[in-house]
């Protein structure tokens, strides 16, 4: 078992994840916030009206790699863990990210900051999160290596801005 934990957080990166602060975790968390931004608008503008901080839910999920959520098959975590072995890449778990979002858009859009949270956290009607439906979809959003360096610069610049170790210059 040491072996293996000791690859997952070497050759895969994952120890960035639990590093003092979490900065890398925090940073995850704002790069699947701009992922909403970009591919769900509609429901990225009904978190921001709600005040829903993404990473309110999202930290939990992107830390304990979806084995947070306790109606998750482990068919599917263990075909999300799978796709990340053989990638070598953190990116599929934004796309599942992606994909719970929009497969819940239509109750969480005709819910307020509780509800919206309770079902987040408890996913009350786990059809979406079976293997044959979450997986499916989020294989088909499309989210590239360069799109996520891209985000993950935009976001670390921004925040070394906030943090005054950078002048400012950001420009949208």
């Amino acid at each position: 078992i040491f072996q293996v934990m000791d690859t997952l957080m070497s050759v895969y990166g994952l120890r960035h994840m639990y590093w003092p602060e979490l900065r890398c975790l925090k940073t995850c968390c704002r790069v699947f916030e701009s992922i909403i931004e970009k591919k769900l608008p509609v429901l990225y503008d009904h978190f921001e009206h709600h005040e829903l901080n993404i990473g309110l839910f999202a930290l939990g999920w992107f830390q304990t790699m979806f084995l947070y959520i306790p109606s998750m098959p482990s068919k599917t975590i263990n075909h999300i863990w799978d796709i990340m072995l053989v990638e070598r890449s953190f990116k599929i778990f934004f796309r599942v990210g992606t994909a719970i979002l929009f497969l819940s858009q239509p109750i969480l859009l005709n819910n307020e900051l509780e509800g919206m949270m309770q079902y987040l956290n408890t996913f009350p009607d786990a059809t979406i999160l079976t293997h044959d439906i979450l997986i499916n979809c989020a294989l088909q959003i499309k989210i590239t290596n360069s799109m996520l360096a891209e985000i993950e610069s935009w976001v670390v610049m921004k925040n070394e801005v906030a943090h005054g170790l950078r002048d400012g210059g950001l420009q949208e």
